[in-house]
């Protein structure tokens, strides 16, 4: 159920914000509905009755105040097309029998307008077409006394009630003997009509604007959060968010712009630590060096002298990579197989065994020097370990995905991770005749990392792979 309404709902803010406030109508609407058509229908019913009364007992007083040759057109004139009155000798104590004379005198007088060359009124051909179903469902009760005092006549009548049908029938004895028989039926007109239509239409569409406007002035800040978030996340430098718009979000952007100074101070503070250490480190490195050429003994001397060489190395390594790290090199867009190809031409006129498969233009957001200090690791531990670098660019839903595969020994699956930490060698499937101190996975994954990306390893058949995935930019 959770799944079909988030597959229902909107993605935006403002889609959502949307639907809510006019779900939110809809509901609002629905229990003012039921709460009005009940006391609606309750008023009208009260004010229905109070009428037929009243209509009656004038009737009544009318008859008895004129000649009997006139009740015939009195009759015809007080009837309308859902009140039907008529004079009869005697009563019955049988509702259902009263009933089925009374739907037909209703039905009876609807079609007499025609007759008498009047048109039928849509009221009263609504009405026709009601009665025939009402008669047929209405359940008939039993006769009730109606008090003199209640319905202002000067003798009680019998009266009753039809609720399914708004219908009420009356019959009273009149003065010269005869009874006088009042029946009332009428559809109740509907709740909704189009000016209830209209207004609900104008109220979801003054909702809706103020939902855009509100989700957008919360929808903004956030967007610009996220943008920020996401070119911090990829190692670019970002001008701090505008705190502004509700007071959560406010906080929230105020709480990221701290984050993001911290962040930028703690990676400064380390490079220039790192920096520092790798730069004092060649004062007792020479000093060392000087030493050891004292020492008389050839060999020892020799051992010496290689150790001092592969600490000199190991630190030249870690200061490159500090003022590459601290350079602060700018984003900006390239056409990545381009620098890819270039990057492989340029290693090929070295004299390595590279190639790298054609694609078409792939414009990309980052910064160029870094990555191509990181595929240039990458390719040449394959050619150096491997024989060859065979170099593969494709664009998938998520980014790009490089491959550099090897046709070497490969690394054991244990040790998958384990080369990507600093100064980590391994010594059986990697000669240290080849050079390198063990930085070049590590600056690669740090590269690619600071993208927003990722490198791993894993064995082929025949070799090894490498691959990079770069996450898309919006």
């Amino acid at each position: 159920m959770r799944a079909l309404i988030r597959r229902l709902l909107p993605i935006s803010l403002t889609g959502q914000m949307v639907v809510v406030l006019l779900g939110a109508l809809a509901l609002s609407q629905a229990i003012a509905f039921v709460v009005f058509s009940d006391e609606r229908t309750s008023v009208l019913k009260g004010a229905a009755k109070e009428e037929f009364l009243v209509r009656s007992a004038s009737t009544a007083r009318l008859l008895e105040a004129t000649p009997p040759e006139l009740h015939a057109e009195i009759l015809r004139a007080v009837g309308t097309s859902y009140t039907r009155y008529w004079v009869a000798t005697d009563t019955t104590e049988d509702t259902s029998l009263w009933m089925r004379d009374a739907w037909s005198q209703l039905a009876e007088g609807l079609t007499v307008r025609p007759r008498l060359g009047h048109p039928l009124p849509p009221d009263a051909a609504a009405q026709s077409s009601w009665i025939a179903t009402a008669a047929a469902a209405t359940n008939v009760g039993s006769w009730r006394v109606l008090p003199a005092h209640i319905w202002s006549f000067t003798r009680p009548a019998k009266f009753l009630y039809l609720e399914e049908a708004n219908a009420m029938g009356l019959t009273v004895q009149l003065g010269n003997g005869r009874w006088l028989n009042a029946f009332f039926a009428k559809r109740l007109p509907s709740s909704w009509s189009s000016q209830s239509y209209l207004s609900l239409g104008l109220t979801a569409l003054a909702l809706s604007l103020i939902a855009i406007v509100i989700a957008r002035r919360i929808a903004q800040p956030l967007r610009q959060l996220a943008q920020a978030a996401e070119g911090l996340g990829r190692g670019e430098y970002v001008e701090p968010v505008p705190e502004r718009g509700p007071n959560d979000v406010r906080r929230t952007a105020e709480a990221f712009n701290l984050m993001q100074t911290r962040l930028r101070r703690f990676v400064e503070d380390r490079t220039r630590m790192l920096a520092a250490i790798g730069h004092d480190l060649r004062t007792p490195l020479t000093s060392l060096r000087l030493r050891a050429e004292f020492v008389t003994d050839e060999e020892t001397r020799e051992k010496l002298l290689g150790t001092v060489e592969e600490m000199q190395t190991m630190t030249e390594a870690t200061l490159a990579f500090a003022r590459e790290d601290a350079s602060g090199e700018a984003t900006r867009a390239v056409d990545f197989p381009a620098l890819l190809e270039s990057l492989c031409a340029d290693l090929a006129d070295l004299g390595w065994n590279v190639t790298v498969a054609e694609t078409g233009p792939m414009p990309y957001r980052c910064r160029p020097d870094a990555l191509r200090r990181a595929l240039r690791n990458l390719i040449e531990n394959a050619v150096r370990y491997g024989g060859e670098a065979r170099v593969a660019l494709a664009q998938t839903a998520d980014g790009l995905e490089i491959s550099i595969d090897d046709d070497g020994p490969g690394i054991p699956d244990q040790d998958l991770e384990r080369v990507f930490q600093p100064f980590v060698r391994l010594e059986h499937s990697r000669n240290r005749e080849t050079g390198g101190v063990g930085l070049g996975l590590s600056i690669a994954r740090s590269i690619v990392r600071a993208h927003g990306g990722d490198v791993v390893l894993a064995n082929r058949p025949d070799g090894l792979r490498a691959t990079i995935r770069l996450p898309r930019v919006g």
